[in-house]
């Protein structure tokens, strides 16, 4: 074997026998690499937006739309990070979706919503794909501006003493059908507030039924000033002094003088009916002679004005 390896002959086959397994290393690594690189996944974006707005195409000169929905969800898709990321940000986006309803006649319609403007390389799901509208003829009518504050709006003991719209009449443009149904636009007290104080701000105007419903409808202007002025339910009742407590041994008679007579209290109408007057207790447990005491007056229904008062004690020896 040593005469073998020694000899030129065996050298030779030694070393073509380590260059052929070397030779099919190489190669077997080299295919897995290749294949490696043929079967590596193609990462893919997704996005999913919400209330993306419906552009809805109609005679706006002839008719009036309305039961929509005025936003639709969108799940865009894309392999291009970038133009995913453009697509979604509501500034550089130019995809749109649209309702066509330009073919449509009056009556309630069921249309496809459709995307345009979508970039190559970028795919989009729109949910809903179909929303139904409702189509009448356009009238414009003009309606008296009410002002409105829900009685659960107002705090404990507070009543409204006026109410100021900063505007008398809007025009109100509906469907035919739906303008015979409107008694008046409303200005409504955001349903958010609870009023303790006078409030004025701008709100949105709504046109609605005799019965309150809301109707659909585009009012101009959309918006008013509404100004609403508060006051407390008061009652102004006499004060009475009650004496607690046993009278002094020393003593006949003790006498009262209130520093005021009358209170003002304020609270629920239902619960001021109730109440004809005010108590100040004065223990007289204490007293030998002429003095006065500082009186608290409590009442757990209403709030009393002035909260305290002077009593004034004199007394009558034996």
């Amino acid at each position: 074997m040593k005469r073998f390896l020694n000899s030129r002959l065996g050298l030779g086959l030694v070393s073509i026998f380590f260059a052929i397994i070397l030779f099919l290393t190489a190669a077997s690594s080299s295919h897995n690499h290749s294949n490696s690189q043929i079967y590596s996944p193609i990462e893919t974006y997704t996005h999913s937006l919400k209330d993306v707005p419906i552009d809805i195409k109609y005679d706006s000169d002839q008719y009036f739309i309305s039961g929509y929905s005025y936003g639709a969800e969108v799940y865009l898709t894309s392999t291009n990070r970038i133009k995913l990321d453009s697509e979604v940000n509501s500034d550089t986006r130019s995809f749109k979706i649209v309702a066509d309803l330009t073919k449509s006649k009056p009556g309630t319609a069921t249309v496809t919503l459709k995307v345009i403007n979508l970039p190559t390389g970028v795919t989009a799901t729109v949910s809903p794909d179909k929303i139904s509208v409702t189509i009448g003829k356009k009238e414009t009518k003009t309606f008296p501006v009410r002002g409105s504050v829900d009685s659960k709006q107002l705090a404990k003991g507070y009543e409204i003493s006026k109410i100021e719209t900063g505007i008398d009449k809007v025009e109100v443009t509906s469907d035919e059908s739906t303008i015979a149904l409107i008694d008046h636009v409303v200005a409504k007290l955001p349903d958010d507030q609870v009023l303790d104080a006078n409030y004025s701000s701008r709100v949105t105007l709504q046109a609605v039924a005799a019965d309150g419903t809301i109707l659909a409808s585009a009012i101009d202007p959309a918006k008013a000033n509404l100004s609403v002025f508060v006051k407390k339910i008061t009652k102004s009742v006499p004060i009475r002094v009650e004496a607690v407590g046993l009278m002094d041994d020393s003593l006949s008679d003790i006498q009262y003088k209130l520093s005021k007579q009358t209170a003002v209290i304020s609270g629920s109408r239902e619960i001021l009916e109730t109440i004809d007057e005010v108590v100040a207790e004065v223990n007289i447990s204490d007293v030998t002679k002429n003095t006065s005491k500082t009186v608290s007056l409590v009442s757990n229904q209403v709030s009393i004005e002035p909260s305290v008062v002077t009593v004034q004690l004199t007394t009558t020896k034996k």
